[in-house]
This record gives structure tokens, sequence and C-alpha cells, in this order.
């Protein structure tokens, strides 16, 4: 899993998406990472699953370009879960889609604060589609923006999903 949370940019003529890290520079690109980048190095990633998960402005445009959704819910169903672990997983799952997002007041966005809480509730096994459906709401009423999840475009994707399991 890779977990970003910070400053995103959106080029709009070109609807190329950006990370800024804490050392990057307004209008230095040269320390910004692009989506195309983060696309690159999951398609040559050994990982089998990878989930991105981006809580920062713009992140939607990881998900952009994707004609279709992510696999339905299993409910628990343990036999769908093992084929999901047999297939090569990149999706992402994201504060926002092409909008501003909250950083929300004390040490969390509202993002974050669902993301923790849905997994500190997790009992058993939970696939990203599953912790997705149940974010979204939790974020949408509390900001002005709306999460979104989806299989990452031409980084490999080959039907699985990203398995979260509860180990105490």
């Amino acid at each position: 899993m890779i977990y970003y949370a910070g400053h995103g940019w959106l080029n709009e003529k070109t609807n190329t998406g950006y990370w800024q890290p804490v050392d990057s520079r307004k209008g230095k690109r040269s320390r910004w990472l692009s989506n195309a980048s983060i696309t690159d190095t999951l398609k040559n990633s050994k990982a089998k699953h990878v989930m991105v998960v981006a809580d920062s402005c713009y992140s939607g445009s990881l998900t952009r370009g994707f004609e279709g959704d992510p696999q339905g819910d299993p409910g628990n169903d343990s036999s769908c879960y093992r084929k999901m672990a047999l297939k090569k997983a990149r999706v992402t799952l994201t504060s926002g889609g092409l909008e501003p997002v909250y950083d929300g007041t004390g040490k969390h966005s509202p993002f974050a604060r669902a993301f923790m809480g849905v997994l500190e509730d997790n009992e058993d096994i939970i696939d990203g589609n599953r912790l997705f459906n149940r974010i979204r709401r939790s974020v949408a009423l509390n900001a002005d923006q709306t999460p979104e999840y989806a299989n990452i475009r031409k980084a490999g994707h080959e039907g699985g999903d990203f398995l979260f399991v509860r180990r105490d």
C-alpha cells in the first residue's frame, strides 16, 4: 500500500495530476511526482497487489480514462477473496475527484479519519471496494468532496483487489 497525504495540483490543459511533496516548490515541477510516473512505477513493480491511497487535491486524476468500476462486493465469500488474491491488482482510493479536498481540523482530514475508522472496526477481511463503500458516505457528509475508487489504468491491473486482513 502506498499512502500519500499532501498537496496536489492539476494541469488543466493536459489533465495531468501531480503530487507535490514537502520539499517541492511552487512553479518548479522538478520535484513534483506526476500520475504518469506513478503509473509507470506500478506497471514495473513486482508486487502482486498495490493500492495507492491519495489524500490530496485533484487525486482523482489517477483514475481518469478508466472505463468501468472495480468488481462488486463479495460479501464474506472466502472463495471470492481467494480468486482476487491470485490476480494482480493496481487500484487507487482517492479522497476526492478533480477537486480541492478539505485538510480538516486537528490531526486528520475527514478522509483519513474515515479510512482509519473503517480499518479499526474491521473484524476479518475487507477488500478495497468494501472499504471504499464504507468511507465514501462519511467523507461526502463531512466535506465538500467525493472519494473515488478505481483500477489504475495502464498499470498492469488483472482483476484482483487489495485485501486488508485483521491481525491482533
